[in-house]
């Protein structure tokens, strides 16, 4: 399970915003500096970096539920090749092994979650679904549509669940199209409720550097749909996990910004997962060195879930933790050997 969690806290995705420097036309040295001052790498570290080596970092975090990681690497070529590519997030996401995703449309309409379908688990999980005790993360109207909407008795019980949950999720998407994280409502899979926008907003909140360095998209990501912002490409994606023995069901919102000074921001805010995440954030920061050859890659992600909380969590955070910096210098190393191969 360890290695489910950590990439369900990972993935493009995923996964909360780590920090990353918001003045792309900056001398390699002064992106160096940031490597050291505030991600705490060493000077071996950045000589790796800076060689096309990818070098990742546990990321301090002031909740014990919270898991935070930081990485880096410079690779050769266009930036605008790895733009291109996110853009294409169904695509981009098959390239790396993550599962199934459908973008949606605008507005979102039923036919987008026309592939969702709900596996074995989950539908035995459903059956037993009760508000303050459910194996997957809903809320008690979603439970309630579950628990009317489908006759589990009936020979067809497994599509007409189809049914539910791809109304649930256009409800979602809908949701936050109209009043952002706010209007998500609250998960009651466990006993005390939970509600999205309060594990959203102690998630950016929390994440000081990205606040002090990039505090325009923060506030974009945080205030949605009210709160406006120039130079923005985005969208809506749901997704399956490709990875692990029980993988979840999310919706994204992906961001692209450009922000005057030059420096460009991929975004990927999870706005609902079926299981293990509450709340996660995962951020890319693509700036160009002082010579001008190829770019510098930085990643950031953090995570919440109340899973780490628990009675005997810290061994089960320390191998999340190893599991997902395995994972960032995978998926790095992979972002830089695909864009290297055109």
């Amino acid at each position: 399970m360890t290695r489910t969690i950590a990439v369900a806290l990972l993935a493009l995705g995923a996964a909360a915003a780590a920090g990353l420097p918001g003045i792309d036309a900056v001398a390699a040295t002064d992106v160096e500096r940031e490597l050291v001052a505030r991600f705490g790498l060493s000077a071996a570290e950045v000589e790796q970096v800076r060689a096309g080596r990818v070098v990742a970092k546990t990321l301090p975090s002031r909740e014990k539920t919270e898991i935070g990681v930081f990485g880096a690497v410079r690779i050769p070529g266009d930036r605008e090749n790895l733009l291109y590519w996110i853009r294409d997030i169904e695509r981009f996401r098959k390239g790396a092994e993550l599962g199934l995703s459908r973008r949606l449309s605008s507005p979102p309409t039923i036919d987008d979650f026309a592939d969702l379908a709900l596996d074995s688990g989950e539908l035995a999980a459903l059956r037993k679904c009760q508000p303050g005790d459910c194996d997957l993360r809903l809320g008690d109207r979603a439970i309630a549509a579950f628990r009317t909407g489908v006759d589990w008795t009936a020979t067809d019980a497994g599509e007409e669940a189809n049914v539910v949950a791809r109304r649930l999720l256009l409800g979602y998407a809908e949701a936050y199209l109209r009043g952002g994280h706010a209007d998500l409502g609250a998960a009651h899979n466990e006993k005390k409720p939970r509600l999205v926008a309060e594990d959203f907003r102690e998630l950016i909140e929390g994440a000081t550097n990205f606040n002090d360095l990039a505090q325009p998209l923060a506030a974009y990501l945080e205030g949605f749909p009210t709160t406006r912002l120039a130079d923005v490409e985005q969208c809506l994606y749901w997704a399956r996990g490709g990875v692990g023995l029980e993988p979840s069901i999310t919706l994204h919102h992906l961001v692209i910004h450009r922000e005057a000074g030059g420096a460009v921001y991929v975004a990927d805010k999870q706005l609902y997962a079926s299981r293990y995440t509450d709340a996660s954030l995962f951020v890319l920061w693509l700036g160009a060195p002082a010579d001008g050859q190829g770019f510098y890659l930085m990643a950031g992600v953090r995570g919440r879930s109340r899973l780490l909380g628990g009675i005997g969590a810290r061994a089960l955070r320390g191998r999340i933790e190893a599991e997902s910096r395995s994972y960032t210098e995978t998926y790095l190393d992979w972002i830089r050997k695909s864009l290297a191969l055109g």
